[in-house]
């Protein structure tokens, strides 16, 4: 995922790049609407503010997500979903390389997130669901540079993204998904039903 901050107390804006693991258990409750959650470990990235470069060390992330199918894509009609989502998420981060004799600078990052999109696609032979998805977002970051308490928050309060799903046997899907506009990630992963 990359993504630039922005706030009042900020040098100017600052990217930040980080990579992440997550697992999440999802339960169908109706067959239109879904709960979800997950816990994961942030694997590390890198802020950058001007030249300065600044470690993110790997840390924690908890989600909670709802989903409800609006149009099931019967017929020539394409499927579209509502979610919305929460998520936090926290790391230490360290100066990468100070000026000689002084010790780097540490300090802990904390991001929240509240975010809700539609999603729109459609099923091809019981297996490929290409689908395009937009979404807004908001939520504190909270860090400290130069000594200072920062509350910021992303640059890009959107995403518009394409994806593309796969059913295979067993009840194993795979997807994948792209989002170049707005806060940019890439995400891959499967999933298994019971």
């Amino acid at each position: 995922m990359q993504t630039s901050l922005g706030g009042s107390n900020l040098p100017s804006s600052i990217g930040i790049e980080r990579f992440a693991v997550t697992a999440g258990v999802d339960y169908r409750f109706s067959p239109q609407s879904t709960f979800g959650g997950g816990i994961g470990a942030g694997l590390g990235g890198l802020i950058t503010v001007g030249d300065q470069r600044i470690k993110v060390e790997p840390g924690w992330l908890v989600t909670l997500s709802y989903s409800r199918r609006l149009v099931d894509g019967t017929g020539r009609l394409p499927f579209l979903v509502l979610g919305v989502s929460g998520g936090a998420s926290g790391a230490g981060t360290q100066e990468e390389l100070p000026p000689p004799g002084v010790m780097p600078a540490s300090a802990n990052l904390y991001a929240f997130d509240i975010r809700a999109g539609l999603t729109v696609g459609k099923t091809f032979w019981n297996t490929l669901s290409p689908y395009a998805a937009v979404r807004a977002f908001g939520g504190p970051v909270l860090w400290s540079y130069m000594g200072k308490s920062v509350l910021a928050s992303d640059l890009y309060h959107f995403q518009v993204g394409l994806g593309m799903v796969s059913s295979l046997p067993r009840g194993v899907d795979l997807f994948a998904e792209v989002v170049p506009l707005g806060e940019r990630a890439v995400t891959v992963g499967f999933g298994k039903s019971f």
